[in-house]
């Protein structure tokens, strides 16, 4: 599911909320047959990914990653690649489609603004040319307004600040009328209080559009609050792909903090509390600001929870501050980046959840694999 994030409070928290009625793309997945060789580093790609919401690719530097996202582009030609979009194919045997007639939208760290144009001047640079031999589906009014850039239309990039210019960048792309979104690290360059104002503006867009978008990343959090597929990469290669929810369970992103999502539904707002519900089981945290209860009406949440925040305790505690208690089946241990610590995989109402203990808490309570237990949430503690 595509997001639209709401921010819960300054800082820390945010929210995903799921829109029901997002347009969705009805292509096949983007398939790609790809071997490169430079020095010692060797890309080897034989895989097809989703055409449908955002799909992350993220992995350590020198994986792979933008290398993988400029063949896609067509902006560089490796012998023998194969790239095709759906039923279009992009490069196969001796066809190669340049860059500009892939229907392709591309955003990248510097969102690369004409300095002497202005804002709206920027927004319609070539898409009068292309009005004319194209189906349009996104006017400039309407991705104005989605990207809430009516104020700056007449500003020249140098009065931006660095969010605002990527707005802009995103905007030219959508012009363009993409089949496909490419967003190369596209909020590297932008400070914390940047980053927090664009991502709900990559989110609408996900959910408004049903554009497809390939999002390159080395920021977790980026690809947790923006991300519906995610595609590890390692050394060259694609090790596991697949839907974020069960992508989070893998090892080797549990050296950058291990966490999970949950998808729930929400029931009101009381006392500045947000109520969820997850199967039969209830929670609660802090509500967004603009919640209010009179006029209140029922919205899907994707919930973030990092595996530190989740404690375990044998049967209810009814003398604890924790309000969130909900009951949990063990499913696995795995190992954790301390040799102290053990990550406790758990079943919530059939979505997974994932708990850091240490191992001396494991011995002591006697978990083991299939038992019941309570997990302790914090409602602080959630995203």
């Amino acid at each position: 599911m595509s997001l639209f994030q709401i921010t819960a409070r300054q800082g820390k928290h945010w929210l995903a909320v799921t829109e029901q009625n997002c347009p969705r793309q009805t292509t096949t997945g983007l398939t790609l047959k790809l071997t490169m060789q430079r020095g010692d580093f060797c890309l080897q790609i034989d895989n097809c990914l989703p055409l449908r919401g955002v799909t992350a690719l993220f992995g350590r530097s020198g994986c792979g990653k933008t290398t993988l996202l400029r063949a896609i582009a067509g902006l560089d030609r490796h012998t023998g690649a194969e790239v095709q979009c759906g039923a279009t194919i992009w490069q196969q045997d001796g066809r190669f489609v340049p860059v500009h007639q892939r229907r392709i939208g591309m955003v990248f760290q510097e969102s690369s603004l004409l300095a002497h144009l202005t804002v709206e001047q920027n927004l319609l640079y070539g898409f009068k040319r292309l009005a004319k031999h194209a189906a349009i589906q996104l006017k400039p009014e309407q991705v104005i307004q989605m990207l809430e850039l009516t104020p700056l239309l007449q500003q020249v990039p140098s009065q931006l600040s660095g969010g605002q210019r990527q707005r802009v960048a995103l905007g030219r792309a959508l012009l363009s009328q993409p089949q496909l979104l490419l967003l190369d690290e596209p909020l590297a360059s932008l400070d914390q209080q940047s980053r927090c104002e664009i991502l709900p503006f990559l989110q609408s867009i996900a959910c408004q559009t049903g554009i497809p978008m390939l999002l390159v990343s080395h920021q977790l959090d980026d690809v947790v609050k923006l991300a519906d597929n995610l595609v590890l990469m390692q050394d060259g290669r694609i090790h596991s792909q697949g839907p974020l929810q069960q992508q989070l369970l893998q090892p080797q992103l549990a050296a950058i903090g291990a966490m999970s999502m949950l998808d729930a539904k929400s029931h009101g707002c009381n006392n500045h509390l947000l109520k969820l519900s997850i199967g039969q089981q209830q929670l609660q945290l802090p509500a967004p600001q603009h919640c209010d209860s009179a006029n209140y009406s029922p919205t899907s949440y994707r919930l973030r929870i990092q595996a530190r925040d989740v404690a375990l305790s044998l049967t209810p505690l009814n003398d604890s501050s924790v309000s969130n208690q909900l009951q949990v089946s063990i499913s696995g241990f795995n190992s954790a980046p301390h040799p102290a610590e053990t990550l406790v995989q758990l079943t919530l109402e059939g979505q997974p959840l994932q708990a850091l203990l240490t191992k001396h808490s494991v011995e002591r309570l006697g978990l083991q694999v299939g038992q019941q237990v309570y997990a302790q949430i914090k409602a602080v503690a959630l995203d």
